[in-house]
């Protein structure tokens, strides 16, 4: 499979670099759609024996004439959205919206996340399209919305799971193709089986009033605020590097002292309220002349349970930002051991990259769809979150950080991550190269 990839990389990096090129910030829905249609288009050109439709949440599905549910199913996803991106942060000759290309690696806003696996996913199809792999009971899902604030379009598929999308009476398994890759002197594919939750809410009050909460919250993050009116000055703004919420803790995010050290006439303001993944990069202090009100967004993501959140949160007034019934993470651990999945990573001989079970500090599609299934499809479905996505590189100069500046997919890595999953999926008898029975 290796020899198979590396023969075909231009095909891989070609989608990954048109796709770069489109800005589908989740805030520009009409980007979003251009990648859509992009994908959409590339998909129906290589798979005439599959049909694809969007659903009510503009997710793209794609499933095959052929599919039986007897035997083994495979969902692959991936989401086409991606943060926004402030271009005067990024390190020259980087910039966020403009693909960036060299022998090594390509740099952009989405190139790793969630981008490298929607190409993974149009790269199957192109070599299937080939001839050079054949596929077996496998759906193409591409979400269209899975960062920023509010409900995620891959709710939508969750309800359809056992209804209008189908389920295998044998076994049914989700890969979420976000950004698993490590790299470094010894490279790895992440392959995760349980995500933390991210609750995230807002509060409004004075600042001694957002202290009290702050320090009553103390495993919250917070993420943004406001004031309710300009205030009568500006001073020096605080700088930090900023990046995904998920991997700057608390005491480490600058918002949370610049809260709690703040007086009552003091006024603060950090973050964009349209998105709540990203720690903010410029926090502006002002004075005025009495206290005013602020609007604070915190961020809790841990493998707490509803039931400890809620209790977290009791005698303070707060505001869903994403509605706690698809909040939480997911976990399936103890599944995993046994599984028709672990059996298979154990059988390969030799993988390009060496998979490394873990968890994920984020959340992704795959707790979004789980928690969305009817109860009584609970262990029907079998997710795991692992693809050729780079995860940020915080010691290399200038740092490349996913949510942050210098978004960047590293080639060999990546290339090398494709060619240990094709291998899973070929052990998993999802594909079969050309010329295998």
């Amino acid at each position: 499979m290796k020899c198979l990839v590396s023969e075909n990389a231009d095909l891989l990096f070609s989608h990954l670099r048109e796709l770069v090129a489109i800005p589908s910030v989740f805030t520009r829905p009409d980007d979003v759609k251009k990648a859509m249609n992009y994908c959409k288009t590339a998909f129906k050109s290589t798979l005439p024996g599959y049909t694809f439709h969007e659903d009510e949440g503009q997710n793209l599905i794609g499933i095959p004439d052929t599919l039986n549910i007897e035997k083994p199913l495979l969902y692959l996803s991936a989401h086409v959205d991606t943060v926004g991106a402030r271009p005067e942060e990024w390190d020259a000759p980087f910039t966020p919206f403009t693909p960036f290309e060299t022998d090594e690696e390509l740099v952009g806003r989405g190139v790793s996340d969630c981008k490298a696996g929607v190409a993974f996913q149009l790269f199957v199809a192109a070599l299937s399209q080939k001839k050079a792999i054949a596929l077996e009971n496998i759906i193409f899902t591409l979400t269209f919305k899975e960062e920023g604030a509010g409900n995620k379009s891959a709710v939508h598929i969750g309800h359809a799971m056992g209804h209008d999308l189908p389920l295998s009476k044998a076994q049914t398994l989700l890969i979420v193709l976000e950004n698993t890759v490590t790299t470094g002197p010894c490279p790895s594919l992440g392959l995760y089986t349980a995500e933390k939750g991210n609750f995230v809410i807002e509060v409004t009050g004075s600042l001694s009033e957002l202290q009290a909460s702050l320090t009553q919250l103390s495993r919250w993050n917070p993420i943004c605020i406001h004031p309710e009116g300009e205030p009568d000055t500006w001073h020096e703004p605080l700088i930090q590097k900023g990046g995904h919420a998920c991997s700057i803790p608390r005491n480490k995010n600058r918002l949370t002292e610049a809260i709690l050290s703040a007086s009552a006439t003091d006024a603060l303001a950090a973050g964009d309220p349209s998105s709540f993944g990203v720690i903010p990069t410029i926090i502006k202090r002002g004075k005025n002349s009495r206290p005013l009100a602020h609007t604070l967004i915190l961020s809790n993501r841990s493998f707490d349970s509803l039931t400890s959140i809620q209790r977290q949160l009791g005698g303070i007034a707060y505001r869903e930002l994403k509605a706690f019934a698809i909040s939480p993470g997911m976990d399936i651990r103890d599944q995993f051991k046994g599984s028709i999945f672990e059996k298979a990573i154990e059988s390969l001989v030799s993988p390009p990259l060496a998979v490394m079970l873990d968890h994920n500090t984020g959340i992704s599609d795959a707790s979004t769809i789980i928690n969305t299934l009817d109860l009584d499809l609970s262990g029907r479905i079998f997710p795991v979150v692992m693809g050729p996505g780079t995860r940020s590189q915080r010691h290399t100069t200038p740092q490349r950080l996913t949510h942050g500046k210098n978004e960047t997919f590293d080639k060999k890595s990546g290339l090398d991550a494709t060619s240990t999953l094709f291998q899973i999926l070929q052990t998993l008898n999802f594909i079969k190269k050309s010329g295998d029975r």
